[in-house]
C-alpha cells in the first residue's frame, strides 16, 4: 500500500526486482499499457533487440519479457515481405548524418498470425563519436485506416475507369469556366487531344450563342441543354451533337463547378435519314404495284422519278433494252415540255452504244458511280432537246437471268453518291422491273428478287478459319491457322492425321458437301462456296460458310484446296421476318391466286431453324372442313393421307383450341387420319390455326424430319407468319388484288390487333404501330427513339431487364409483365419477343396481346 505524507515530496516504492520507481512512474506506465501507442526502444544492429517495450504490446498476443529476453527480436514480427524494405529505409535514414527522426508504415505479424499495419515514428540515438546505438519509438495500429484508404483508392481508380471509358463525352469545368478534365470520347467528338482540351474556357471562348447559353445557366445553378450543328471552337471540326451541362454544388449552396456530357447525333441522323429512304422506297414499290394495268411509259416515268427523288438527284433516265439487245428506249425525267417527245407518248429510241452512260454500264455489267464533271461534248443524243451538264451520277444495269434488260441512271445530286444512293437505286428499279416481267409474260409470281443482303461483319464478328486441304476423301488437313481454337479444337488436332476435316462435318450434311466437292473438281470450277453444320470439340452444331479455291496441276487434277471456314450461326439463327422491307414486297407486289401466294408464305416459313416440311389448309366457312392448299418437303403419299379432314375430327380440336399446339410425332401419331405414318420419319410438328375476325379461316402443319423439338425462335417466326396469313386473306378477300397501303410494312403492322413497338440493341423505339397508340395514348413524336422502358411501369424495370437478358440468351420469347399508358394506367399484357431487322440494322421487335381480366 503507498502511503502519500503531507509534504511535497514524491512517495517512492520498490518493484519485484528491487528497483525504486515512484507513483508518477507508475501512472505513467498505466497510461501507456492503456494507450494504442506501443514504445519501443530498439538497439541499432541486425533485426533491432529490444531493450524496452511497453506493457501494451500484448494487444497483439506479445507479453514484453519476450523480447526483452532477447527471445523475440523487433524484425522477427515484421512481415516477410516488408522486412527488405524497412532494412532499406532504416539503411538510408542512417547514413544520413543530418537524420534524426523518421516514419515507416509495414505490417507486422500478431502473435496468432493475423496481419496488422502500422506506423512507426523513432528517433536515431548516437553517442560521442556519431555512431548509431539506439532507436527510441512508438509504433500505432492503424490497420482499420489503411484499409480505408485502399479501399478509396480502388474506388477512385473504378470511377476513373468509368470516366475514361465512357462512349459518351464527358468534361468538368471548374467554377472559373475552366476545364480541368476531359475523356477521351469527348477528345474524340471535338477532334483535337486531351491536353489541347484542358485549360480551355467554356465561358469566355465559345463562339456559339445558343451552346454558351446552355452552359451560362449552369453558373446560376441550373441544367443546361443544347442539341445542333456546332463548330468546335478548339479543332474547328464541324458536327451534330446532343450536350447536356449540369452543376456541382458544394455541401454549402456555392458552385463547385459543372460537367459536360456529350454524344454526337451524326450517326443517328443518318440512320433516321436512311429509314425514311426505306420507307420512300416501299411506298414507291407498293405505288408501283397498284399501277400495273397502267402503261408502261407510265411505270417508267414514275420509277425514275422516283430514282431521283431517293437519291436527291436532279434528273434521271431510265432505258429499256429491246429485244434484238441493241436498242435503248429512253424515258427522262423531268420532262422538258417544249422539247421532249411534243406530245407523243413513245419514248425516244437509239442504238446502243460502246461509251457513254449506256455501254460503260453494259460493258462493265455493274454499278458506277462517278463523282466528277462529265464531258458535254460527249453525251450522245439520249434525247431530242435541251441537254443537261452532267456533274457526278450513278449508271446502274438491271438483270434478268444474267441479261441486262434496262438502264437507270441518276444525276447532279448537290452531294457526292455513295454506295447507299447504289443500293436504294437497285431495290426500287429491281421491283420495277419485276413489275415490268409480270406485264410482259403474264407470269404471277417470278423467281424471288435478290434482295436479301450479304452480312458485311463475318470477318469481323467471327474470324475466318484457313485451311489447306489434300483432294483426298473426306479431305485430310495439311495447313490450318490457330483460331480453329474458337470450335475447341487444336491445330495438331489436324496436322497430326488425328482428325480429318470430314470428320467435323455434321454426319447429316457430309454426303452433300462431298458431292458438291466432287462437282466443282469435275466441272473444272476455280471457286466454290456452300454452308453446312460442322461439330465443335464439345459436340455443339455451328454453320459455317466454306469459301474454296481449287488449285490444278498440269495434267488439270486438282492437287490442294484452300479455303476459310467462317461460323455464320447466328446469321443462321436470327429471325428473317422482319426483312419484309425485301421479302414481304415479293409476297405482295405479285398478282395472282391465294394459293401462289400461300406456297410463298410455306417456303418462308421453311427458312425458320429445324423446320423442313409442311402444309396449308383453308377451312371452308360453310362446312368447316379442311383442305390442303400448298405443301413442301413431305411426300405424296403422306399428304394424299393429310389431304382432306372434316371438323369434328380429333386433329381438327388440334387448331380449335385457338392456340399453337407443339408435339413430337410420336405423341400425335396416332390422331392423323389415315394408315401408320410412321414411314414419312418425321419428329417434331407444330399445329398453328390462322384466324381472320376470330374465325378459324385456314391452319398451318409444320414438321422437322431431324429434330425432336422446334425452338423458341422459329415458333416465334412461324406464328408471325401465320398472324400475315390472315391479314393477307383479308386484303385479298376485300380487294382480289395486291395490296393497296401506301406504307407497305407500317400498314401490315398498324393492321394487327396487338400491340407492336421495335427498339435497336440500344433499347431506344424506332417504331410503334397504331393499335399501340390508341391503346397507349402516345404519338409516334412521344416515343420515336425513347429509351422502351418508358412503356414499362417504374417498379417493373428490373424485372424487365432481367427478363431482357433471358429473352438475348435464347433462354425465353415471352413475358407478362404490363405495360402503362401516357395516363400512368397499368395495362395488363403478354408479350412475344424476337430478333430481326428494321432499317439495315439489328432490332428486337414486341408484340403485345392484352390480357383479359378473368375476373371481370
Amino acid at each position: 500500500m503507498i502511503y502519500i505524507s503531507n509534504t511535497s515530496k514524491p512517495v517512492k516504492n520498490k518493484s519485484p526486482d528491487g528497483n525504486i520507481y515512484t507513483l508518477a512512474d507508475k501512472r505513467l506506465e498505466a497510461v501507456y499499457n492503456s494507450s494504442p501507442v506501443i514504445s519501443f526502444l530498439w538497439k541499432a544492429e541486425g533485426k533491432w533487440p529490444v531493450e524496452f517495450v511497453s506493457g501494451n504490446i500484448t494487444q497483439f498476443g506479445y507479453a514484453p519479457q519476450e523480447f526483452l529476453s532477447g527471445e523475440l527480436l523487433y524484425g522477427d514480427i515484421i512481415h516477410p515481405d516488408d522486412l527488405d524494405r524497412i532494412l532499406l529505409e532504416v539503411k538510408k535514414h542512417s547514413e544520413k548524418k543530418s537524420s534524426y527522426y523518421f516514419s515507416l508504415n509495414y505490417r507486422i505479424l500478431t502473435r496468432s498470425g493475423e496481419i496488422r499495419w502500422v506506423t512507426e515514428r523513432s528517433f536515431i540515438q548516437r553517442d560521442d563519436q556519431g555512431k548509431i546505438t539506439h532507436f527510441q519509438g512508438i509504433i500505432i495500429d492503424n490497420t482499420e485506416l489503411e484499409r480505408t484508404e485502399r479501399e478509396l483508392l480502388e474506388t477512385g481508380k473504378k470511377y476513373q475507369v468509368i470516366f475514361e471509358r465512357s462512349p459518351v463525352g464527358i468534361i468538368y469545368f471548374d467554377e472559373n469556366g475552366l476545364i480541368t478534365h476531359c475523356n477521351k470520347c469527348f477528345s474524340d467528338i471535338i477532334g483535337a487531344p486531351v491536353k489541347r482540351i484542358a485549360g480551355f474556357n467554356v465561358l469566355s471562348s465559345l463562339k456559339d450563342e445558343k451552346l454558351k447559353s446552355a452552359i451560362d445557366v449552369v453558373f446560376l445553378g441550373h441544367p443546361g441543354y443544347y442539341e445542333g450543328e456546332y463548330i468546335s471552337s478548339i479543332s474547328g471540326k464541324r458536327m451534330t451533337v446532343k450536350a447536356n451541362f449540369t452543376p456541382v454544388m458544394n455541401d454549402d449552396g456555392s458552385l463547385l463547378g459543372g460537367i459536360g456530357i456529350m454524344e454526337d447525333i451524326s450517326k443517328n441522323r443518318k440512320a433516321e435519314e436512311l429509314i425514311n429512304l426505306n420507307e420512300m422506297r416501299l411506298e414507291a414499290l407498293l405505288e408501283l404495284y397498284q399501277m400495273q394495268d397502267y402503261p408502261l411509259n407510265d411505270l417508267a416515268e414514275y420509277a425514275i422519278r422516283k430514282a431521283a427523288e431517293l437519291t436527291n438527284s436532279k434528273i434521271g433516265y431510265l432505258e429499256f433494252l429491246n429485244e434484238d439487245d441493241n436498242v435503248l428506249e429512253t424515258y427522262h425525267w423531268p420532262k422538258d415540255i417544249s422539247e421532249y417527245l411534243s406530245g407523243n407518248e413513245e419514248p425516244f429510241i437509239h442504238p446502243v452504244r460502246s461509251a457513254g452512260f449506256w455501254g460503260e454500264a453494259i460493258h462493265k455489267r455493274k454499278p458506277l458511280i462517278v463523282n466528277k464533271q462529265y464531258d458535254y461534248e460527249n453525251i450522245e443524243d439520249i434525247y431530242p432537246g435541251k441537254k443537261e451538264r452532267i456533274f457526278r451520277h450513278i449508271t446502274l444495269p438491271v438483270f434478268e437471268n444474267n441479261q441486262i434488260v434496262a438502264v437507270a441512271v441518276v444525276a447532279n445530286k448537290n452531294t457526292d453518291y455513295e454506295e447507299s444512293d447504289v443500293r436504294q437505286l437497285t431495290l426500287l428499279m429491281e421491283g420495277m422491273w419485276k413489275l415490268v416481267q409480270y406485264k410482259n409474260s403474264k407470269e404471277v409470281f417470278h423467281e424471288a428478287l435478290r434482295m436479301r443482303r450479304l452480312f458485311d461483319s463475318i470477318m469481323s464478328s467471327s474470324p475466318a478459319v484457313v485451311f489447306l486441304w489434300k483432294p483426298e476423301k473426306d479431305w485430310p488437313v495439311e495447313f490450318v491457322s490457330e483460331n480453329i481454337e474458337q470450335f475447341g479444337y487444336k491445330v495438331n488436332d489436324f496436322m497430326s492425321g488425328k482428325i480429318i476435316y470430314g470428320d467435323i462435318i455434321h454426319p447429316s450434311d457430309l454426303q452433300r458437301v462431298r458431292e458438291e466437292v466432287k462437282r466443282a473438281s469435275m466441272e473444272g470450277f476455280s471457286d466454290f462456296s456452300q454452308e453446312y453444320r460442322i461439330l465443335t470439340k464439345s459436340g455443339d452444331v455451328r454453320w459455317v460458310d466454306e469459301r474454296t479455291m481449287l488449285h490444278y496441276d498440269e495434267r488439270g487434277m486438282v492437287d490442294y484446296l484452300q479455303g476459310i471456314v467462317v461460323d455464320v450461326t447466328e446469321r443462321k439463327q436470327a429471325n428473317d421476318f422482319m426483312h419484309l422491307e425485301s421479302d414481304f414486297d415479293n409476297i405482295l407486289g405479285k398478282t395472282g391466286g391465294l394459293e401462289e401466294t400461300f406456297e410463298r408464305l410455306l417456303n418462308f416459313a421453311l427458312e425458320a431453324k429445324t423446320i423442313d416440311s409442311g402444309i396449308i389448309y383453308l377451312v371452308d366457312k360453310d362446312t368447316g372442313d379442311f383442305d390442303v392448299v400448298a405443301y413442301r418437303g413431305l411426300s405424296e403419299n403422306f399428304v394424299s393421307s393429310l389431304s382432306h379432314f372434316s371438323p369434328n375430327t380429333l386433329m381438327a380440336r388440334l387448331f380449335n383450341t385457338g392456340y399453337p399446339v407443339y408435339k413430337y410425332f410420336s405423341e400425335i401419331n396416332m390422331m392423323l387420319p389415315g394408315e401408320d405414318l410412321d414411314y414419312e420419319g418425321l419428329q417434331a410438328m407444330a399445329f398453328i390455326p390462322v384466324k381472320l375476325n376470330d374465325k378459324l379461316v385456314a391452319s398451318i402443319v409444320l414438321a422437322s424430319h431431324t429434330e425432336l423439338e422446334i425452338p423458341a425462335n422459329s415458333r416465334n417466326l412461324i406464328e408471325t407468319i401465320a398472324n400475315q396469313i390472315g391479314i393477307i386473306m383479308s386484303i385479298m378477300k376485300k380487294d382480289s388484288g395486291p395490296l393497296k397501303s401506301k406504307n407497305g410494312l407500317n400498314s401490315l403492322l398498324d393492321a394487327l390487333d396487338e400491340m407492336v413497338f421495335i427498339v435497336d440493341m440500344e433499347g431506344r423505339i424506332l417504331h410503334i404501330n397504331t393499335t399501340l397508340m390508341s391503346t397507349l395514348k402516345y404519338s409516334a413524336k412521344d416515343l420515336h427513339m425513347k429509351d422502351f422502358l418508358m412503356l414499362y411501369p417504374e417498379e417493373w424495370e428490373d424485372d424487365v431487364l432481367s427478363n431482357l437478358d433471358e429473352i438475348m440468351e435464347g433462354k425465353s420469347s415471352t413475358c407478362e409483365i404490363p405495360l402503362i399508358s401516357k395516363e400512368d394506367i397499368i395495362v395488363p399484357v403478354k408479350s412475344k419477343f424476337a430478333i430481326g431487322e428494321w432499317g439495315g440494322q439489328d432490332v428486337l421487335i414486341v408484340i403485345s396481346s392484352i390480357v383479359k381480366d378473368l375476373g371481370a
